[in-house]
């Protein structure tokens, strides 16, 4: 696991100029040889080749998958999906003083360093496992023929989850593996873009004052570097946001993203220049990309609509909640061309 400290950055660093002298080196090798020098750098693999492999950036062997196979976990699935889902208790009263756990808002994942350059055609999985039952919660996952284009290290995978606020009792576990499809037009003979284990403490953040502000984990691992950035939010809830379009037009054209009011960060929640153009259903209600957004009952949300005009014209329009334990509250706003309904359903995040 790696941090966004000055000294991670620093060897991350290093990282990068050593991966792009050996992708330099690679290029004016023979394809047998750089094949029987990693072959010899293998070695024995020291960890259970269940969770395992090795992984020619790093020149030793890895952990890809969740190994910590003890108590409850003992017979884990690893591919099993998570069967919990969103606004689980939204209908249950608790009690004022009743535990908020912790939770976390995945901000952006980039893959910020290619050994192959870019553009890229990137596909595979991306998985959370929280606190409350380690099963797989799916951020990012797409199949060999449905592609996204990263053109350069600015670029954000578009992410579809979580499905359901994540519990951040004591460590949340990022299983990347992500592939390359070809690269300039041309395929590549290992198209293991980035795969590992990443894990983020929760525990220790515990006895420190919250920090409001946007932390990033780093993975160096196969042929690329990934920044994952995300939010850690103290006494939190669980807000499911839900746009229905009254009025307007027929798509909705425009972005919609949230963020925390103690967290001057914007959390995508849909951008049609990106994920396309938005097409409510009957009754209206819009199919974001992500819907889940983690509050702080010490906080206020702000869902914030931007509807395009036309050209490079926006209106923006901000709309304030106050998180709760359970139900629901709506806003009706008009913002350009449409008449809006937001809604979030709160809920608490229990076992």
């Amino acid at each position: 696991m790696a941090g966004g400290d000055s000294s991670s950055m620093a060897v991350v660093a290093a990282d990068r100029e050593a991966d792009e002298r050996l992708w330099k080196k690679q290029k004016h090798e023979e394809p047998q040889q750089v094949e029987q020098d990693e072959e010899q750098d293998k070695g024995m693999n020291p960890l259970d080749p269940r969770f395992s492999e090795y992984d020619p950036k790093k020149r030793e062997y890895i952990y890809t998958r969740y190994s910590y196979r003890r108590g409850r976990d003992i017979n884990l699935d690893l591919d099993e999906e998570s069967p919990v889902g969103p606004m689980g208790y939204t209908d249950k009263v608790f009690p004022e003083g009743f535990f908020l756990p912790n939770t976390m808002n995945v901000v952006s994942v980039k893959i910020v360093s290619s050994d192959y350059g870019y553009p890229l055609h990137v596909y595979g999985t991306i998985i959370v496992r929280d606190s409350l039952d380690r099963k797989c919660i799916y951020m990012f996952r797409r199949g060999k023929d449905n592609c996204q284009l990263i053109s350069s290290k600015d670029d954000s995978l578009i992410l579809t989850g979580p499905k359901r606020g994540l519990m951040f009792c004591d460590w949340i576990f990022f299983e990347i593996d992500l592939k390359v499809k070809d690269v300039h037009g041309m395929k590549v003979k290992d198209e293991r873009l980035s795969k590992g284990l990443m894990e983020v403490d929760g525990v220790m953040r515990l006895p420190y004052p919250t920090e409001r502000k946007v932390q990033m984990e780093t993975l160096v691992s196969m042929h690329s570097i990934l920044d994952l950035s995300f939010i850690f939010i103290r006494n939190a809830v669980e807000g499911t946001v839900e746009v229905r379009i009254l009025d307007g037009p027929a798509g909705f054209h425009g972005k919609i993203y949230a963020r925390t009011t103690n967290v001057p960060c914007d959390i995508m929640l849909h951008d049609s220049k990106v994920n396309g153009m938005l097409t409510a259903s009957d009754k209206g209600v819009v199919q974001m990309v992500r819907s889940i957004v983690g509050v702080s009952v010490d906080e206020m949300l702000r869902l914030t609509v931007d509807a395009a005009l036309g050209g490079d014209e926006f209106s923006v329009c901000p709309v304030e909640f106050t998180p709760r334990r359970n139900s629901y509250d709506e806003k009706e706003i008009t913002c350009g061309n449409y008449k809006i309904l937001l809604k979030v359903t709160w809920s608490m995040i229990c076992f």
